[in-house]
C-alpha cells in the first residue's frame, strides 16, 4: 500500500496520506509558500516521499527565485 509523508525543512512533517493528491496538495501549498516568501516555511526545503522514498523535492536557492525574475 502507498503511503506518502510531506516534509518542510524548518518544521519536519506536516501531512501524510495514502492518497497522492492530498499528499501532493499539501506538498504544493508549503512549495508555494516556501517559493513565495510567506509563512513560516518561507525559503525551506519542501520534499514529498513514497514509503519513506523520496518522490520529488525542492531546495530553496535565493539564485533559483534571481534566475527566475530575469
Amino acid at each position: 500500500m502507498k503511503y506518502y509523508q510531506v516534509y518542510v525543512g524548518n518544521i519536519g512533517l506536516v501531512g501524510e496520506s495514502n492518497d497522492f493528491e492530498v499528499a501532493f496538495d499539501v506538498f504544493g501549498e508549503y512549495l508555494n509558500q516556501s517559493m513565495g516568501n510567506y509563512g513560516r516555511a518561507s525559503g525551506e526545503s519542501v520534499a514529498i516521499l513514497d514509503c519513506g522514498e523520496p518522490m520529488t523535492d525542492y531546495d530553496y536557492s535565493p539564485r533559483k527565485l534571481e534566475d527566475k525574475n530575469k
